[in-house]
């Protein structure tokens, strides 16, 4: 059985961005995002949640006090929003074109950690080809464009994951740098603690208790102090029943419910203050499941599929007018370009997958993404969920373009690459995507469906 080749230690302590290779992706990456930005800015309409961070952010500047909109949402983005419209004011350039700059140097850092950590696993090679899988990925490019906080909660996860593989060999600020940069990520997406607890687990298992401890109380007392401002607020406000945020309860209602989601959402938003609104929608979707427990098994295992399928945010951004109205070869080109590039990423991540699931840390994110797939399965099966873990699916590719080009994959790496395929048959073949590959439509108001649009098929 073939192995990854083991990085020699010149090469895993020199920087990365000593690799001109590197900095040569890096620019390509950013030059991509920029031009997707100057080509669709024009055009673009906010829609859905892209206008409620902007509302509140700008409230946040005005009054100083920071409401959510109809959910309690973390406050991160909103703040981030808020300080690009403040510097906006200083700056020869509007504020939605400052946080998109921003956001795309966000998304070509991330490439650095996972550089670092495919170089660890397989060498240069294998690390030039995982930024390579980052910068030039459709759908990451997409996101740049939008305002949404995915970018730099990307950022963000990818510099913890890269902290994980050495940690119990650094100084302990390093511990408290990587316990804040979790708190920050927490405070984008909560989520994210799950990963703190499966990394503390990690800890107890190859440090022993006394060595875990102490890390525990480095990392996971950053971290607390981080997000602390903002959960104390919330005790203050909603009492115990609201930590980070308020919508885990509405995923599970409107992702479970036979009413129509505008239904669901008109309903949510009438039920009054929030704590009363998580118990209603938590009792709805606790209902509706056992109501009908196999066709909840079903849609469990459906929405599995979907996170992972070729179902894709940005596109959904389309479908919802948020670039005007597209002509259909422009929705095609759009279309397919973010299917062809999510199938050669998950793909080579495949091929990838026997060979980096050797790294400790690989195996720990891995366990955290399947994790993250079983409880968001139970909500609603939304890809920009998958979006964070563009660290992981990138140094998979890299290693596994990098081993099937020296013609060493082994077998589990095969296996799942014939998996990946069989899923990627049964994602195109949905009624979500058979009018779009079939032509069956003029413009995007052809393909508006409610259900669709909030991920219910």
């Amino acid at each position: 059985m073939s192995t990854a080749p083991i990085a020699t230690s010149d090469q895993t302590d020199r920087s990365p961005l000593a690799d001109r290779w590197l900095l040569g992706l890096i620019a390509g990456g950013f030059g991509f995002r920029v031009m997707a930005a100057a080509l669709l800015d024009p055009h673009m309409h906010f829609r859905g949640d892209e206008h409620v961070y902007i509302r509140h952010a700008l409230e946040l500047l005005e009054t100083g006090r920071l409401d959510t909109g109809w959910f309690v949402r973390p406050p991160l983005y909103f703040v981030f929003m808020a300080t690009t419209h403040f510097l906006s004011d200083v700056l020869p350039v509007s504020w939605t074109l400052l946080a998109k700059w921003l956001q795309c140097i966000a998304s070509v850092a991330t490439a650095i950690p996972v550089y670092r950590g495919a170089r660890r696993i397989a060498g240069t090679r294998a690390a030039r080809y995982a930024a390579a899988f980052l910068l030039f990925d459709p759908t990451l490019i997409g996101y740049t464009h939008l305002l949404w906080p995915e970018t730099l909660f990307t950022l963000l996860v990818a510099i913890v994951f890269d902290g994980v593989a050495d940690l119990d060999q650094r100084s302990a600020a390093r511990s408290l740098f990587l316990g804040a940069m979790t708190g920050l990520a927490m405070l984008l997406k909560p989520v994210f603690g799950l990963f703190a607890l499966l990394w503390a687990g990690s800890w107890l298992i190859r440090l022993g208790w006394s060595r875990a401890l102490r890390q525990v109380l480095l990392v996971g007392g950053a971290a607390a102090l981080v997000i602390s401002p903002w959960v104390i607020r919330n005790q203050l406000q909603y009492g115990p029943s609201i930590l980070l945020e308020n919508q885990g309860p509405y995923n599970l209602w409107i992702g479970n419910s036979k009413e129509p989601p505008k239904e669901v959402l008109r309903e949510w938003r009438h039920l009054g203050d929030p704590v009363y609104r998580s118990e209603v929608a938590m009792d709805r979707g606790i209902e509706a499941i056992s109501e009908d427990p196999a066709g909840f098994a079903e849609n469990y295992f459906s929405r599995m599929l979907n996170l992972w399928g070729l179902e894709f945010f940005v596109f959904r951004h389309v479908l919802m007018g948020g670039y005007g109205m597209y002509p259909r070869w422009q929705l095609q080109a759009t279309f397919w370009s973010l299917q062809l590039g999510w199938a050669l990423s998950l793909l080579a991540a495949c091929a990838g997958l026997g060979n980096a699931s050797r790294d400790p840390t690989i195996r720990l994110v891995l366990l955290y993404a399947a994790s993250f797939t079983l409880i968001v399965a139970a909500l609603v099966g939304a890809t920009r969920f998958r979006v964070p873990l563009a660290y992981l699916i990138a140094i998979l590719a890299g290693v596994g373009l990098d081993r099937a080009l020296a013609r060493s994959l082994t077998w589990r790496s095969m296996a799942a690459v014939a998996l990946a395929t069989a899923l990627l048959c049964v994602s195109a073949a949905k009624p979500v995507f058979w009018k779009v590959i079939t032509d069956d439509f003029v413009d995007p108001r052809d393909l508006d469906d409610t259900d669709w649009i909030y991920f219910r098929y």
